[in-house]
């Protein structure tokens, strides 16, 4: 039967620094940038491009090559407090977690993602270059969110696959 992705289940979407030797981080150093605000997350392939290559003397394209489009992963987290700012943005966090101050500039930085369905589908994504904007409708009825905008990029380390689906619900049968 096959496996529908359906949904985040309830530890949501992952993030982990990749070490400085872009290997695996640990199972430890993943954690949520807060709760996935509901239906804003998307992970989307764009399309890509064919560039021929063109001769004269021919009436087809000598070679085709097909360009992929960027994998990209988007997703709202609705915590917006100084403590996910500071996860998200970097500057500096008080020691009571009380105040975040935002950084000179915000630049964008290198992380490893995971989440799972609840369906039991598992997604890895072993280096993503992550951008985080701040989007917060001051008036009434107003939310704040931090919007999350990660690029899927090829991994630095041997051996670190780029992304996987991994169905967790499958249990190996001897012998088969």
């Amino acid at each position: 039967m096959v496996k529908k992705a359906i949904g985040l289940n309830e530890d949501g979407i992952l993030i982990a620094a990749i070490p400085a030797d872009g290997s695996v981080p640990a199972e430890n150093a993943y954690a949520a940038l807060g709760k996935t605000y509901k239906d804003t997350a998307t992970l989307e392939t764009a399309e890509g491009e064919t560039v021929a290559c063109e001769c004269e003397e021919m009436d087809e394209p000598e070679d085709e090559i097909y360009i992929p489009g960027a994998t990209t992963l988007k997703f709202s987290t609705s915590d917006l407090d100084p403590e996910t700012c500071y996860k998200a943005f970097g500057g500096t966090l008080s020691e009571d977690k009380k105040t975040w101050d935002a950084p000179q500039s915000f630049t964008s930085k290198e992380v490893a993602v995971k989440f799972t369905t609840k369906s039991g589908l598992e997604v890895a994504i072993g280096r993503a270059k992550m951008s985080t904007r701040l989007n917060w409708a001051i008036k009434r009825n107003g939310y704040g969110l931090l919007e999350h905008s990660l690029t899927v990029l090829t991994p630095k380390a041997a051996g670190v696959k780029k992304m996987s689906v991994t169905d967790t619900t499958v249990v190996n049968q001897p012998g088969a």
